[in-house]
């Protein structure tokens, strides 16, 4: 491996560098969306049922122990059952979009990784047979021993650029549409609540 990135040459220490904060946020970001999953299937019919039987100060303290974004919003629904509807609205948006820019944390940063690291490998590749030509011109034959170095760095950084970029734009697209799926459930949840306070006619 060691002989691998001096081969690669100078290029292969940012490669390698950012490599590391591409892992780190590919971690990160994982476990974050893994530990905010609804781990009720039936959160919102059970809202509903428990608001119904008039147990709204409970439920929002029930609410609080889930990690997911849909209980933080129907929570603050909850909590504003006794305000105006625009005011109920208005503040379920604004946990909705405190909740989820948690989510998208550091997403663009995976597609940046991504395109950075690709772009570094394509400098290595340009190094690389910049090297081997200017060795070839000053040797003056074409000695495959004088053209392997350059041409192996070439090869062995646009690889480790791809290897790195790879899995970053691939945990980014999951992610995001992760994130996109969790947005529709937030909204939809959000809508359901606030259509149950008008079908019931009176604020709480």
């Amino acid at each position: 491996m060691r002989d691998l990135i001096v081969a690669g040459g100078p290029v292969m220490i940012p490669i390698i560098l950012l490599s590391v904060l591409a892992l780190g946020l590919i971690v990160e970001r994982t476990v974050a969306f893994l530990r905010s999953r609804e781990p009720r299937t039936d959160l919102l019919p059970w809202v509903l049922g428990e608001l119904g039987k008039g147990r709204g100060t409970v439920l929002a303290e029930e609410l609080a122990g889930s990690p997911s974004p849909e209980a933080a919003v129907l929570r603050e629904g909850v909590l504003a059952r006794s305000t105006a509807p625009e005011e109920r609205e208005l503040r379920m948006q604004a946990r909705a979009q405190k909740e989820l820019a948690g989510l998208e944390r550091f997403l663009p940063w995976l597609s940046s990784l991504a395109s950075i690291e690709t772009l570094l490998g394509l400098l290595g590749t340009v190094t690389g047979m910049i090297r081997s030509f200017l060795a070839l011109r000053l040797s003056g034959v074409a000695d495959p021993a004088v053209l392997a170095g350059g041409i192996s760095e070439a090869l062995i950084t646009t690889a480790a650029g791809l290897v790195v970029a790879i899995p970053c734009l691939v945990t980014y697209h999951v992610l995001t549409q992760a994130a996109d799926r969790i947005t529709a459930r937030v909204e939809s949840a959000a809508t359901e609540l606030q259509l149950f306070y008008v079908q019931r006619g009176s604020r709480r």
